[in-house]
């Protein structure tokens, strides 16, 4: 499976936990020290930095594959 193909996948996964976590958490607030913090919110600005994590992974990979197969012409 290429690594762009499981990007999409990731993507997918992670917005469907969104919708899941959306519709099935309350939006009470929760305290987080000394501030509230919505339950919601919190869920999915969690997930966000998964998928961005996923992303960056993602845009490293393809440098990667990018500069091995530019090959110096020395």
């Amino acid at each position: 499976m290429t690594i762009k193909k499981k990007f999409v996948l990731a993507l997918i996964a992670y917005a469907v936990l969104g919708v899941l976590a959306w519709t099935t958490l309350s939006d009470e607030p929760i305290r987080v020290f000394n501030g509230n913090v919505r339950l919601r919110t919190g869920t999915l600005l969690i997930l966000g930095l998964f998928a961005f994590r996923a992303a960056l992974y993602f845009w490293r990979t393809r440098i990667e594959e990018d500069r091995a197969s530019a090959k110096p012409t020395d």
